[in-house]
């Protein structure tokens, strides 16, 4: 039995313009259909995590949301949410807003790809 195909989709909470979202949306729908994955995992914020919730139930695609125990990075916040995102991924898209005052997606991304070895995308609007 192959692995399930799980795809973390994580990125910034705000843009400072609306044209990114749509842009967002493109580049998320466009891995959707190429890649077609078992489940998309991330972090139930607002901003890019919460567009990855409304277009995989637009794909039918099952959604798994990890969220903090608590608001704070460390411990059981924010820290243990995105390796446990960057853990349960077999693929990882990133999607930040170049206006974006902190890190949390990019550290993310970065955990699962040097720590981890998952192939990790990158987009920067």
């Amino acid at each position: 039995m192959s692995k399930r195909d799980v795809l973390a989709i994580v990125g910034s909470r705000n843009f400072d313009r609306h044209m990114a979202i749509v842009e967002a949306r493109d580049i998320i729908e466009g891995v959707l259909k190429r890649q077609r994955p078992d489940e998309i995992v991330s972090g139930g914020a607002r901003g890019i995590d919460y567009l990855a919730k409304v277009i995989a139930g637009e794909y039918g695609i099952p959604f798994r949301e990890c969220l903090p125990r608590n608001q704070r990075w460390e411990p059981d916040g924010f820290k243990a949410r995105n390796i446990e995102i960057a853990s349960a991924c077999t693929r990882l898209l990133c999607i930040r807003s170049r206006s974006a005052t902190s890190y949390g997606s990019g550290w993310t991304a970065d955990y699962a790809e040097q720590k981890l070895g998952v192939l990790v995308w990158r987009v920067l609007l």
